[in-house]
């Protein structure tokens, strides 16, 4: 049973973090600590898988995913009762009466600080549990009920494009130059945030428009997918600026950059250094895998990275292990070293010599050594 109940982690962390923003205060902080605590340092501490699982009850795994979404919605509504100025549907009423403790009180004696961590904990939380599961649901292109899900959810994670440019273009161009999600060898996570983000948005143009000029012969604007999700997004927005006017506008903008960076920090970690030789096969040497227990519970199996790119579409439960490369720890768990460049370096530069050695093909090796003779001096 728990080879099942190991998927619904996430449901905890997302109702954690709805709790701290109702509760108020250094509550607000609940989410971020419980996601660094438990879900970072479980799996700097986990151990590694040492079988592959088979289920025999699909629908309970798929119901690890779509139950996240009301649970998301009740998520959203509690950062917007939070960041509001009055008592939002009066919920902070309701709430003081049935638990007898005067929330609304505490709410108002939060300061900016802990608006900031409300802020963090809530965009830690739906990276985890929104932006992850529309990744798996919105490769489900042939199913009507995973896509209004995952479209929704990466509307309330205002990231329209993730739809368009990681099914259509990050899974064709993955390890070229042509991949803005691919992390090039020595650029940092920061630089790769920007440039990932613009890529992505400018990719998932380019990308629809050609798909309705190849139809229509012409771009019909309200039939473009990004153009759609961006009209999403922006409800979710204008309803937070009608809940709490700019200042809760600004820090749902503000959380919506924060899952963002954490979401591109798992792309870097996914592929970085490693290249591919334009329109040649995907191969699982394309992709770092992790082998911990943890991240493979908490990511819905993401860390068997290659197999998902080997063989797109297959559902989470199915993916296995593969000859890829891997990296030292657990997805979770590389994210804070990946935020200090030096250290990142310290650790993957042994494992990038070692790809280079045993695993590069010859005319890759010819893109690493043109890709370094072309850097500056």
């Amino acid at each position: 049973m728990f080879s099942y109940l190991r998927y619904f982690g996430t449901h905890v962390l997302i109702l954690a973090t709805a709790l701290g923003l109702f509760a108020g205060g250094s509550w607000y902080w609940l989410g971020l600590a419980l996601g660094f605590l438990v879900w970072v340092g479980g799996d700097a501490l986990s151990p590694a898988l040492s079988s592959e699982t088979k289920y025999k009850h699909p629908l309970i795994l798929d119901c690890a995913l779509y139950s996240l979404f009301p649970s998301l919605v009740l998520m959203v509504v509690a950062f917007a009762w939070a960041v509001s100025p009055g008592d939002l549907f009066g919920l902070g009423a309701w709430i003081s009466s049935s638990v007898n403790q005067d929330i609304l009180a505490a709410k108002s004696e939060s300061s900016l600080i802990h608006y900031f961590g409300a802020c963090l904990s809530f965009g830690l939380a739906m990276a985890m549990g929104g932006i992850l599961t529309a990744h798996e649901l919105g490769h489900r292109t042939n199913d009507r009920a995973a896509m209004w899900t995952a479209r929704w959810m990466l509307a309330m994670a205002f990231n329209a494009s993730l739809e368009v440019a990681h099914v259509f273009g990050h899974h064709r161009e993955v390890g070229t130059p042509l991949d803005p999600a691919t992390a090039r060898r020595g650029e940092n996570i920061y630089r790769f945030y920007v440039r990932s983000t613009v890529g992505q948005f400018f990719q998932a143009w380019r990308i629809e428009k050609e798909r309705l000029q190849s139809v229509h012969g012409l771009q019909f604007l309200h039939q473009n997918k990004l153009v759609r999700g961006g009209i999403r997004s922006v409800t979710i927005a204008t309803l937070f600026f009608l809940a709490g006017g700019w200042f809760a506008l600004g820090c749902f903008l503000l959380a919506s950059m924060w899952n963002k960076f954490l979401l591109e920090s798992l792309n870097y970690a996914e592929h970085y250094g490693l290249v591919r030789v334009p329109e040649t096969p995907i191969e699982p040497r394309h992709a770092w895998d992790s082998t911990s227990r943890f991240s493979h519970a908490a990511l819905f199996n993401l860390p068997w990275h290659a197999d998902h790119h080997s063989r797109i579409g297959v559902h989470y439960p199915d993916l296995k292990q593969s000859d890829a490369p891997l990296l030292p720890c657990g997805y979770l768990a590389s994210l804070p070293i990946i935020w200090v460049p030096l250290i990142w370096r310290y650790v993957i530069d042994p494992r990038i010599d070692d790809w280079d050695t045993n695993k590069a093909s010859a005319g890759e090796l010819d893109i690493i050594e043109r890709s370094r003779t072309a850097l500056p001096n």
